[in-house]
């Protein structure tokens, strides 16, 4: 087996933009809580994206644990915060042949849910398996909050890009992230995704094969807070990318009572509020949307490994 964990961005560690500087290599511990090998909890044909992802055999969806950008409302918290003790550590070959056994499961693509602090390793992972036989489209969905340094990385290797933009407000993005620079980071993240795969292109079979789908998860009481990212999306990229306006958004305290929540998260969104930026981003001539019902955020998430 091939060995890649000497890898020198791990040994100073600046991948994603907090830039912890940290020796990953040698077990230190930066934001993300991770070493210098990938740790995923679960590999699975997943239905609970997009339709032009999603398909009817479902989405090639690995699940990395660890994340850089932390949000204090992540409906993956259980997996985002660190090591589980039950995912498993894999190697890029191993990665490479767990994105292989998801294609002949069928899936339409591979999925990689938060890998932006594995890049190195996972833009070596699928190097090798397009070398041994991956054709499906491989998608990167990620919270936005990535350097574009290491996203280069990924530069020919990725096909479709499924970033959240998540906040305009410097001030929000600081209280629930910890991130004050979150909008410029991650509008400078999408431009490089956007440089990368271009236009949307959209198969014969409804499916999308190249391009980039970027998500906006309302919060409670922010509805200006979404009618300017909208506003920013629509008139950078107008209809060459997909908008997804989510409205799942669970107060999730009940469930993970470590999770601090503001007195204004620990509600749900008003349907009017949502009702309210539907209706604006078609005024702003969006036809690339999707918009969604009243769904809950407990039934579009997998059961994760935790025990």
């Amino acid at each position: 087996m091939r060995e890649y964990y000497n890898n020198r961005m791990y040994e100073n560690c600046i991948i994603c933009p907090r830039r912890c500087g940290v020796n990953r290599s040698l077990n230190q511990r930066g934001f993300c809580k991770m070493g210098d090998i990938p740790v995923v909890n679960l590999c699975m044909l997943h239905f609970g994206e997009e339709p032009i992802i999603t398909g009817t055999r479902g989405s090639g969806t690995v699940f990395f644990e660890g994340c850089s950008l932390g949000c204090c409302f992540c409906q993956n918290f259980s997996v985002s915060r660190g090591a589980t003790g039950c995912g498993k550590t894999m190697s890029p070959d191993e990665l490479a042949q767990a994105f292989l056994s998801l294609q002949s499961q069928g899936a339409h693509n591979i999925n990689l849910v938060t890998p932006g602090h594995f890049i190195p390793s996972v833009a070596e992972a699928i190097k090798i398996a397009k070398n041994t036989g991956l054709t499906i489209p491989v998608a990167v969905n990620s919270g936005g909050y990535e350097s574009v340094e290491s996203l280069k990385l990924l530069d020919g290797l990725v096909d479709i890009y499924m970033p959240d933009l998540k906040f305009y407000s410097n001030k929000l993005s600081k209280e629930l992230c910890n991130a004050p620079d979150y909008y410029e980071v991650a509008c400078k993240a999408i431009a490089e995704m956007y440089r990368q795969v271009g236009p949307a292109v959209i198969g014969e079979d409804g499916l999308m094969k190249r391009g980039l789908i970027v998500r906006h998860l309302m919060l409670p009481g922010q509805l200006f807070d979404t009618k300017k990212v909208l506003d920013y999306l629509c008139t950078t990229y107008g209809n060459n990318i997909y908008i997804s306006l989510m409205n799942q958004y669970t107060p999730f305290e009940y469930k993970y009572p470590q999770m601090k929540l503001p007195e204004f998260m620990k509600r749900k969104v008003p349907a009017g509020h949502y009702n309210a930026a539907s209706e604006y981003l078609m005024l702003l001539d969006q036809e690339n949307a999707f918009l969604q019902d009243d769904a809950s955020g407990d039934e579009l998430l997998p059961e994760f490994k935790t025990d």
